[in-house]
């Protein structure tokens, strides 16, 4: 076939939620925009009437308020933002609005729902750790005195935004007086019980991507206190939010196609960068280049370039990739008191891996677009070791997770309606896959992020590994500061 080029301002290669949030913005300004999205993975699965959306994090199932109504504004998105469970109460009024559950966290002698109430979150652990409560109590006066000092430093430095994060200005940074404390969250929580440093552990990892060692005790108390200080949306999923973009990406001009990969990208002088598209039938170019997916997916793309990032992945690697599991049950087999939300883990003393440490999300109960009448779709997300990837392992694997889930659902077996793990049985380490749990240097600077969105000249990089402990938001705000820089080039 013949081969023929297309030239472009900005390409963005892969459809993440940050890329997508750069390209919406970047084409209302007029520019010409074309995102190159993968056509092997898809967002959703569907099978015998259930709908399953796998998720790398609790904030891509619960999305804050706020931060909707921030990114409605700045994208000027129409979004349906209505909460059935938030209708519910607000009719209901009285005790019921003070019930709302972020999710759950279950624990080998423990059950804890994280209500957004602060007296009925206390009963919870009071309940669940008697003999700890003054140590506890104490604990979350600390991240409570921390949250106030956070967003003190937010007010003298002025920031236009709904993100916990220091501005990038050199200025900002070299003279803001900053009084967080250096140590890590682990220091802190040496004096606990085993049991009380998972609880605290599972939630950290709930509301983003990276493994719980590495959480500075500032960042810790910022998303600890999330349940209670923020108003959830549980029925608008990140798939609602990006199809919105979407539609707004091709109101505004941009253009998508989807390909099969990238086989090289080289910069050549004056004409920017040039994508050959695997094949070989198909070449790009543009004078920017957004990448939009994980990190370790495209670096082989670059070649002598490819070195740039070589410091960025010693500085964050996946350490779990995040298997999820879809089964359609019957809605008698969930256990009274179990939420739609949970995060589980079977025992302490071992690792997370074999199906030992779960994330799962229950359709809303009665919500016929996910699940038939009477019935619930279950997805459950559980992790393997990046070291230990491999077909072979995944039998045992599974029977791990299966032995899990019976656990929780004393009756399970007898309300499955099917079990189905075909995404374990495709390449889940593609360039495109975004499901993984990172782990990174111990001494980065949370408020600055791990992986710069600029990593190169005219190369940007937008994705979980910019900011990986603030799950949804963070994407957007990595998609908002690519197009924010970007744009200063044109002004």
């Amino acid at each position: 076939m013949k081969r023929h080029s297309d030239e472009f301002e900005v390409i963005v290669l892969g459809s993440g939620l940050g890329g997508l949030v750069a390209g919406t913005l970047l084409s209302r300004k007029n520019h010409d925009v074309l995102l190159l999205k993968e056509n092997h993975y898809r967002p959703s699965f569907e099978k015998e009437e259930y709908r399953f959306v796998p998720f790398s994090n609790f904030s891509e199932r619960r999305l804050d308020l706020n931060f909707l109504k921030k990114i409605s504004q700045t994208l000027n998105l129409s979004l349906q933002i209505h909460d059935r469970e938030g209708d519910k109460q607000k009719e209901t009024k009285g005790e019921k609005t003070k019930q709302r559950v972020a999710f759950q966290v279950i624990l080998p002698k423990a059950r804890i729902d994280l209500f957004s109430n602060r007296s009925m979150f206390q009963r919870e652990w009071k309940r669940e750790f008697p003999e700890e409560v003054a140590q506890i109590k104490n604990f979350f006066n600390e991240m409570e005195q921390l949250q106030h000092l956070l967003k003190e430093i937010r007010t003298k430095e002025g920031p236009d935004s709904v993100f916990p994060l220091r501005s990038r200005s050199l200025k900002k940074k070299w003279f803001s007086i900053e009084s967080l404390p250096e140590g890590r969250i682990d220091e802190r929580l040496s004096p606990f019980s085993r049991e009380f440093k998972e609880f605290i552990h599972l939630q950290l990892i709930s509301w983003g991507s990276l493994y719980p060692d590495q959480f500075p005790t500032s960042l810790a108390a910022y998303l600890l206190l999330n349940h209670e200080t923020n108003e959830w949306v549980s029925n608008v999923n990140l798939e609602g939010l990006k199809k919105a973009l979407f539609e707004k990406f091709f109101q505004s001009g941009g253009m998508m196609e989807e390909i099969e990969g990238v086989e090289e990208v080289k910069k050549e002088w004056r004409k920017g960068f040039t994508l050959s598209l695997k094949g070989g039938k198909r070449v790009f170019q543009s004078k920017s280049l957004i990448f939009s997916s994980p990190l370790q997916g495209f670096s082989n793309l670059l070649g002598k370039m490819g070195k740039l990032l070589s410091t960025w992945n010693e500085k964050i690697k996946p350490r779990y990739v995040l298997l999820p599991l879809f089964l359609g049950i019957r809605e008698k087999g969930v256990p009274v008191g179990m939420k739609d939300l949970l995060v589980s883990i079977l025992d302490l003393k071992k690792p997370y891996e074999g199906g030992n440490i779960l994330f799962i999300a229950l359709s809303p109960k009665g919500d016929e677009a996910e699940a038939p009448q009477g019935k619930r779709a279950l997805t459950v997300e559980s992790l393997i070791p990046m070291r230990k990837w491999d077909q072979s392992c995944l039998m045992e694997h599974q029977k791990g997770v299966m032995e899990h889930l019976n656990h929780l659902f004393p009756f399970l077996e007898k309300n499955i309606e099917f079990t189905d793990w075909s995404r374990a049985n495709e390449p889940c380490l593609g360039w495109f896959y975004p499901h993984f749990l990172y782990e990174t240097i111990p001494d980065f600077q949370w408020r600055e992020g791990v992986v710069p969105t600029q990593i190169a000249k005219h190369i940007y990089f937008t994705g979980k590994e910019n900011f990986p402990y603030l799950g949804v938001q963070g994407e957007v705000y990595s998609g908002l500061m690519v197009a924010q820089q970007i744009l200063q080039r044109y002004s």
